[in-house]
């Protein structure tokens, strides 16, 4: 992946600010494929900690912040793999 370092940077903050990441990709990443990828990174984290981050501490499941930055992590993990192969083939 094209600028990967700039992208691991924006995606970390991704814990921190749902939108920080498409901003600071916007000024700085020159490449439209990694661009995609941060986007689309950025959406996922957003759908995790608007939704079923929030979800998870107001229900009745035992899960403490710990647990859930460690869920956020590997959802991460998980979607990363995703998003650059529809990236690659979308974006080109």
């Amino acid at each position: 992946m094209a600028e990967a370092e700039k992208a691991a940077q924006t995606i970390v903050v991704g814990f921190a600010d749902m939108f920080i990441p498409s901003i600071l990709a916007a000024g700085s990443i020159e490449s439209d494929t990694t661009r995609f990828i941060v986007a689309a990174m950025s959406v996922t984290q957003l759908i995790y900690m608007s939704e079923v981050g929030a979800l998870l501490l107001g229900s009745k499941i035992p899960v403490n912040l710990w647990e859930l930055f460690l869920i956020f992590i590997l959802r991460t993990l998980v979607t990363l793999p995703v998003i650059v192969f529809m990236a690659k083939w979308l974006v080109g």
